[in-house]
């Protein structure tokens, strides 16, 4: 059916006014689309009501985020460390101020909410009381920091049977939720809370959707081939097996699991587990993975051997040519960075990875180690090209999240 027509325009209208008039909104929405960056929409926002009113709808800002992911516009530390000038997320990191990232808005328990995670403008805060053998997750709460909402949760229904060596409570990406439609109303305040649970003989996963048939309850999925990864790991190495920082890329959720020469791979939409080889030569190296072109994986390396202490981050994208073949890490590029400093990654968020830049420390080096208060430089994954994102800032690169998303006008409620 043909679009009505326009009402007409007086003769004093500009033809910029004329235009925007007798274009539909579906058109409209095409160009608006186009813009590449969160300020370039904002902008044009501002340019007339109909526009506010396209840009303002929740479908359009769920379109628009799919096509161009958030910028990284800080780091959550306390207290909030946004990217400062000149770097191209400045301006929009300027919008947070005063934003209540520690959601003290939260009920008070005895013990403090802590910050583990945060996506698609939600913040996971957990209380993890320590006892003598374990170290449980009870209260859990998910947050809309913009907005001062939260939700509550059941607590994660942990087996105490078993010891317990490493609990990473974290969010899935918004949506995919079994039988659920993402085009739908409630699509953007659709969340999963996932809890990658490590015992001495087990690898669990409970999973928390908020819709779908499985909404408000925790479900538990075990990975069948743990068993069988380590039955080929000696006794004295066995206690040295854990998973390591969590990433994710293309769907999948990554931890490399230490002590051996393996990446643990979650696929959300599935909940099934597998495997990847990783190269025998990284030993004192940090790893990091991204979001390769053609929706393969990437992975940084961050060499920093105590022997020359030469910094340079070396890129790989693992190539498989079948669903048979588990793929070979093939060298893509190698970062040079300045021999001056020592590096630590933070970690990767949007289309950045970010790293922590250490200028003065005469000790000897050690992975382990926290650094001493330096500044960040972000490495943009598209270009490659090093831009200093904050300069003299004290943050705790081995505890704090990255902020990853878009300012408030462009950020509508997410509980």
């Amino acid at each position: 059916m043909a679009s009505p027509a326009a009402p007409p325009c007086s003769p004093d209208a500009s033809p910029a006014m004329e235009a925007q008039a007798a274009l539909p909104d579906h058109l409209t929405e095409d160009i608006l689309l186009r813009l590449t960056t969160a300020a370039d929409l904002a902008r044009a926002s501002m340019a007339g009501p109909s526009l506010r009113r396209v840009v303002a709808d929740h479908s359009f800002l769920r379109r628009f985020r799919t096509l161009h992911p958030p910028p990284l516009l800080g780091v959550l530390s306390d207290p909030f460390l946004p990217a400062q000038p000149p770097h191209p997320s400045a301006a929009a990191a300027r919008t947070l101020a005063g934003t209540d990232f520690s959601c003290s808005f939260l009920p008070s328990r005895d013990q403090p909410w802590i910050l583990h995670d945060f996506r698609d403008g939600r913040a996971l805060l957990c209380i993890a009381p320590i006892t003598d053998d374990h170290c449980l997750v009870r209260d859990v709460a998910v947050c809309d920091p913009l907005h001062r909402r939260y939700l509550l949760l059941p607590p994660v229904p942990q087996d105490l049977s078993d010891l317990l060596f490493h609990l990473d409570p974290f969010l899935a990406p918004a949506g995919g939720d079994e039988g659920a439609d993402d085009t739908a109303a409630g699509a953007p305040s659709r969340f999963k809370v996932m809890c990658l649970a490590q015992y001495q003989t087990r690898l669990v996963l409970y999973v928390h959707s908020s819709s779908g048939p499985h909404a408000g309850q925790w479900r538990a999925v075990a990975f069948d081939g743990w068993t069988a990864l380590l039955a080929g790991v000696s006794v004295h190495v066995l206690s040295a097996v854990t998973v390591g920082k969590r990433y994710y890329a293309h769907g999948c959720f990554c931890w490399v699991v230490c002590a051996m020469d393996k990446l643990l791979m979650l696929d959300t939409a599935t909940t099934e587990f597998s495997t990847v080889d990783l190269p025998s030569d990284l030993m004192n190296h940090e790893l990091a993975f991204v979001e390769a072109s053609q929706g393969r994986l990437g992975m940084f390396a961050l060499s920093q051997t105590p022997t020359h202490r030469v910094p340079r981050l070396r890129y790989s994208i693992l190539v498989s040519t079948g669903d048979d073949d588990p793929g070979q890490w093939q060298k893509k590029k190698v970062v040079k960075l300045s021999h001056d400093h020592r590096y630590r990654i933070i970690g990767v968020a949007g289309v950045y990875l970010l790293l922590y830049v250490v200028t003065d420390d005469p000790e000897p080096y050690h992975p382990d180690k926290v650094p001493d208060p330096g500044c960040c430089f972000s490495l943009n994954l598209h270009t490659m090209d090093l831009e200093r994102f904050s300069r003299n800032s004290d943050i705790m690169p081995l505890q704090d999240q990255l902020y990853s998303g878009f300012p408030p006008y462009l950020s509508p409620p997410t509980i």
